[in-house]
Order: structure tokens, then sequence, then C-alpha cells
């Protein structure tokens, strides 16, 4: 069970991560000791896990809910200036077991609090993420326990870490997937048909493979991209479970120090204290504007995604606090 629960906490903390602000870093002994408990619990050496002095309970209340908010930050760079071309809000249910997975589309039309109407992916680049939370909480009525703010860049490193994932790829997304790889190449002055997919299919996808899959834009629509992120992040969580706890320990030691986040040690370790009795995780989507609660309009040359506000604010709450199936 421990080894699903730290599929879960790599999976929604790695693709998209990048340098840690220095306040926030954990340290070498903090992740040590935590590692050292959560082997002791897989093996059974230990009748319970010892909690950092720090440990403090999640917000969960009665729900037994934890959200946590994914940005991917559209910069070439590793720099997490610019807007938030990725919006998840992964939400964790430890009552449950069920893992619930709500994108934001970034064309998006709302009303971001002291800056006027724009798409929902600039409160990012006017505010941070703390602008950010406040527009999705006052438009969409969304509650943020954590986030974490990063780059696209280290995705590729953790997919190639991981022996790459599997996915489906169409005829059209492989077109477009091998135009944004060939430019990628370009960027790093590699061979220009290097690691192009050579046929459609269900394959294993590399770093840079994955990255560009996952930055398809201009085939279908935002819609359509945001489910191909959804399935990434899917992806990854179910490579990272067939791996032993030795490797997984590994890249936890590895890519931790470099996420990007407000996730303490001491709230990562209550979580997962919470999840310890859980089985095989649910994993549910959805996307805001939901169907049927939108209307699209270009407004100065610029194309909109206006959300009808009280029918995606039902939308999420039913998605996430509907009546489920007791465990």
């Amino acid at each position: 069970m421990i080894k699903r629960v730290l599929c879960l906490l790599l999976a929604l903390l790695l693709p998209f991560s990048a340098a840690l602000a220095e306040e926030s870093a954990l340290t070498d002994e903090e992740i040590t000791q935590l590692l050292w408990e959560l082997y002791q619990t897989e093996n059974g050496d230990a009748d319970y896990m010892v909690l950092p002095e720090a440990y403090e309970l999640p917000p969960e209340g009665k729900t037994g809910i934890y959200n946590l908010l994914l940005l991917g930050i559209d910069n070439p760079t590793d720099k997490l200036t610019g807007r938030s071309d990725t919006m998840l809000l992964a939400s964790f249910n430890a009552r449950t077991g069920t893992l619930k997975l709500i994108s934001f589309l970034r064309d998006t039309y709302v009303a971001i609090p002291r800056h006027g109407h724009n798409k929902l992916n600039a409160a990012y680049s006017f505010g941070g993420a703390d602008l950010l939370l406040e527009t999705l909480g006052s438009c969409f009525g969304v509650h943020v326990d954590g986030y974490v703010a990063v780059n696209y860049s280290l995705m590729a490193q953790l997919v190639d870490e991981i022996g790459g994932i599997e996915m489906d790829v169409s005829a059209d997304e492989l077109k477009k997937l091998n135009g944004i790889l060939e430019y990628y190449n370009y960027l790093r002055d590699a061979p220009r048909d290097e690691g192009l997919l050579s046929q459609p299919g269900r394959q294993t996808l590399n770093g840079l493979q994955t990255m560009s899959f996952a930055r398809i834009r201009k085939l279908d629509s935002d819609f359509m991209r945001v489910q191909r992120q959804q399935k990434v992040i899917i992806a990854i969580y179910r490579k990272l479970c067939t791996l032993d706890i030795l490797s997984l320990t590994g890249i936890i030691t590895s890519y931790i120090g470099k996420v990007g986040t407000n996730v303490t040690l001491a709230r990562a370790a209550s979580l997962v204290a919470s999840v310890l009795a859980r089985g095989d995780i649910d994993i549910r989507t959805l996307r805001i504007p939901a169907d049927g609660a939108f209307s699209r309009r270009t407004m100065n040359d610029t194309y909109y995604v206006v959300p009808k506000l009280d029918k995606c604010q039902r939308a999420i709450s039913d998605f996430l606090y509907g009546q489920e199936e007791q465990p």
C-alpha cells in the first residue's frame, strides 16, 4: 500500500516540477527520516509511522478530501514567470480512495480580482499562485489546500528515469507530436529526426516525446489538450506503481527538493498517514467549463471560453463532494 501512496505523491508533485523555493526546501535529514519510516511501514517492521515534529493534519475536515492545484507555467526557460499553461486540481479523498482530476481551460473568461476580466491563465502572471487561487475561489467556489507551481522542464527527465510511459497516439496526434519534438531537437542542437515516432498506436514514449504529446495545441481544441495532460498524469502514476520500493525512494530523493510548492514535509506526511489503509486508487476526471456550461466568444480578436459560472460550480461540487459509494 505504501508504494501506491508514494506513486500518487510523485505523480502529482513531479511531472511539471521546477526549482523549490529556498525557504520551502526539505533537508536531507527530513527526507531520509520520512523515507525510512515509509520503508519500515512497507516491510512491517513498525507498528506505526513516527511523524516529524512539525506534523500537522491537512484541512480535510469531515470530507477527508485534500485538494492540490498543479500549475504548469508556460515559459521556455526554467523560470516560473508567465501564464499558467496547465491548471489541474488533484483532489484526493482519503476516505473513499479516489483521485479526481479537474482541468481548467486556460482560455476561460473570468473576473480576476483587482484586474478586471481576462483569461484564467492570466491570473498567475498578474499575481502568482495566490491570485490564481483567489480567482478560482471567487469564480468557481474551489478550495485549494496546497499548490505546485512548476515548469515543464523536469517532466522529460522523470519519464526517462522511470523507463517511459505507455500512451495511445493517434495518427493526427503523431504528426503534431513529431512537429513539436523537431522544435525541441532544434533547441538542443540534436538531429532533426531524433526520437520521432514512426507510426501511431499504443507505444512507450520517452521524456521528450511525452512532453511533446502533452503540449499538442493546434490539432483539435483546448478541451482535448487538457484530456491529453490528464492521460499523462495517470500514465506516470501507473508506471510508478510498477517500480520497487528502492527505485521509488531513489526517485524521491532525487526530485523532491526540486519541486516548487507550498506543501510542507509535515503536510505531505500527514496526507500519507491518512491514506495508508487505502487499496487501489480510483481515478476520475472532469473538465471546466463542463459540457453545456459555456459559450465561445471572440472579443477584440481574442478567443475566449465564457463559462456559465452557476453550472460550473454545481458540476465541480457534484464531482468532488457528491454522494459516493461507501468504502
